[in-house]
């Protein structure tokens, strides 16, 4: 019996922790959604009220545009020069090792520092972007406060920080696949594009579909480098879905459409994925 008891009891401290860090957490938003809180009063039950207004709300509707373009834009350069990196690196050469590690350097900074260093960088008086533009124009460009180049200005951030993450997986799934099929259409005189495109991209499909679905997901609900270099703005061009969650919370101090704003995003990120995972047949 203690035998049988044993791995429980070495399990339950962590269940606890786990519980009491996202359970109880995600509980307590189900919770506060059905509620509001009004100035100096106890909170009170007012059913799906707060999901009817998120339906009708201009800035959440354009919040889910941004947070689309933003998913898409990012995971898209990611994946493209993630995998044209891992293609170009995936040879024996001189100083690979150096050259890989430098790669991914990005991905291990924190992304609060990635916001500050990008911050600098898009400074309309200091920064790296201002004085090329100063020196090709002869005028300085503030890019963070333009409704045109913030967010592209943001997906840049991301793209550089996370692609040594598609470049890794990506890279590791062409590392593993079986070389006889390609030596063999190399025997019968196939072309590089050829086998590229009938034999490699075919074969690395479970982990392509990996990578955009793990980095689709995180780029949904990014709000490190929103919040340090934006705060969403110039106005509402580069408010997120978290970043508009973040505004309602600190800032109006609406606690329970707050919750109503994460909770729609996590159904949101929860339903795509499981829809993503059944189409392509992902196995984990």
């Amino acid at each position: 019996m203690r035998r049988k008891s044993l791995p429980w009891l070495l399990l339950a401290p962590t269940a606890l922790l786990v519980g009491a860090m996202t359970v109880l957490p995600l509980a307590y938003s189900v919770v506060t959604s059905f509620q509001e809180f009004p100035l100096g009063q106890a909170p009170a039950f007012v059913g799906l009220q707060n999901y009817r207004n998120l339906i009708g709300d201009a800035n959440f509707l354009s919040s889910l545009e941004t947070t689309l373009v933003f998913t898409i834009a990012a995971t898209g350069l990611e994946f493209v020069l993630g995998l044209g990196l891992a293609l170009l690196l995936k040879q024996e050469f001189p100083f690979q090792g150096i050259i890989r590690s430098s790669l991914i350097i990005p991905m291990a900074i924190a992304p609060v520092v990635v916001g500050i260093i990008w911050r600098l960088l898009y400074n309309a008086d200091v920064g790296l972007f201002s004085f090329a533009a100063q020196a090709l124009t002869g005028h300085s460009v503030s890019v963070l406060s333009s409704t045109t180049m913030a967010l592209p200005a943001l997906i840049l951030v991301d793209v550089w920080e996370w692609t040594p993450f598609m470049f890794l997986l990506l890279l590791a799934g062409i590392q593993s696949l079986p070389q006889e099929p390609f030596e063999a259409a190399r025997v019968d005189g196939a072309s590089a594009w050829n086998i590229f495109l009938h034999l490699t991209m075919p074969m690395l499909r479970p982990v392509i579909v990996v990578a955009l679905l793990i980095r689709s997901l995180d780029a949904f609900t990014v709000f490190d480098q929103v919040f340090v270099l934006t705060q969403g703005g110039p106005g509402t061009a580069t408010e997120t879905l978290t970043a508009y969650a973040g505004t309602i919370y600190f800032k109006n101090a609406d606690f329970p459409y707050a919750s109503t704003i994460a909770l729609f995003t996590l159904i949101l990120v929860v339903v795509t994925s499981s829809v993503f995972i059944r189409i392509f047949k992902v196995k984990f």
